[in-house]
């Protein structure tokens, strides 16, 4: 299942997020010259300042947007140009071309004009602005526990567009392997029935080694999602029903799905699905394979070089 970015974006725009859809509850990067600062005219003046680079799913109209966003942004490598500069003149720098396929790829998914800028600045500042997130007991991940980078997703169990991301997000992991590791961390909405519950059954699962099993059943599971739903859930996932109705009953895991819930809005989070890259926030339009993967990259490259790489 894949979502539409018209569909994401429609529900963005009713929930007024900066990042994916979501089931509800930026400034410049160091050395970034200020946006809006004058250009030289002869930069705006070419008739194809961006030749070359990766525009090719883009409408005219959209390309026009990239051009003109080019033509103002400062490059984030730390030289004194900008991205058109740069693409035309300063060639050793290839932090411009990944700043412009970075645009696009925002275009493409629906970003307005007067959007994209604040949409770029927040995502490269966010390689300074980590947020410490406790994954200790919240395992296993997907993937491989000894990959270098973590993906913590903060997510609700009968969240329509958790539902919807959780096979993208297993494909991207999957086909990435040992690159990145997923770690799920529950922020039920307390206004869906069953999500206060669900998310305590998950877990309760960690405990009986069965998270992952009882993480697919409860997703395909009906909705709404009452006790006995859960409980079936957890029978098909290998797991004990009536000690799971017993944990449930007791509440005994309710202090921890409230400690991962207090720690995301203390990070910022006010919907679900929302992602962090290494405690970075991915503050996106959409999470398509695409965008993940051009996170992925940069999160790498930014890790191997402690920063971004001089030229």
């Amino acid at each position: 299942m894949t979502i539409t970015r018209s569909f994401l974006l429609a529900a963005l725009a009713a929930l007024g997020l900066a990042g994916l859809p979501a089931c509800k509850t930026a400034a410049p990067a160091p050395g970034a010259p200020a946006a809006g600062a004058a250009v030289p005219a002869s930069e705006a003046a070419a008739a194809d300042p961006l030749a070359g680079a990766d525009l090719d799913d883009l409408t005219p109209e959209q390309r026009a947007v990239v051009r003109d966003w080019a033509s103002r942004a400062f490059c984030y490598c730390g030289c004194p140009h900008t991205v058109t500069s740069c693409l035309r003149t300063h060639q050793p720098c290839k932090h411009a071309a990944r700043m412009t396929q970075l645009a696009a790829r925002l275009v493409a998914a629906g970003a307005s004009p007067s959007a994209l800028p604040g949409l770029v600045d927040d995502y490269y500042a966010s390689f300074d602005r980590r947020v410490a997130l406790a994954t200790d007991g919240f395992g296993p991940p997907l993937g491989d526990a000894a990959a270098p980078v973590t993906l913590v997703e903060f997510s609700d169990f009968t969240c329509p567009f958790c539902r919807g991301l959780r096979p993208q997000l297993e494909r991207f992991v999957e086909e990435h392997a040992g690159r990145v590791k997923l770690v799920f961390k529950p922020f039920p909405i307390e206004a869906h029935p069953g999500a206060l519950e669900a998310a305590q059954a998950g877990e309760w699962a960690r405990d009986q080694g069965v998270f992952w099993p009882l993480h697919d059943a409860l997703f395909e599971a009906e909705a709404p999602l009452g006790v006995d739903a859960i409980a079936e859930a957890a029978r098909a996932a290998g797991g004990d029903a009536g000690d799971l109705r017993d944990a449930l009953a007791s509440r005994k895991y309710l202090d921890k799905v409230r400690v991962s819930q207090a720690e995301a809005r203390a990070a910022g989070l006010r919907g679900t699905p929302t992602l962090f890259l290494n405690g970075r926030y991915l503050a996106l339009p959409d999470y398509s394979p695409a965008m993940l993967l051009h996170a992925l990259e940069d999160e790498e490259e930014w890790q191997k070089h402690q920063g971004w790489e001089k030229d």
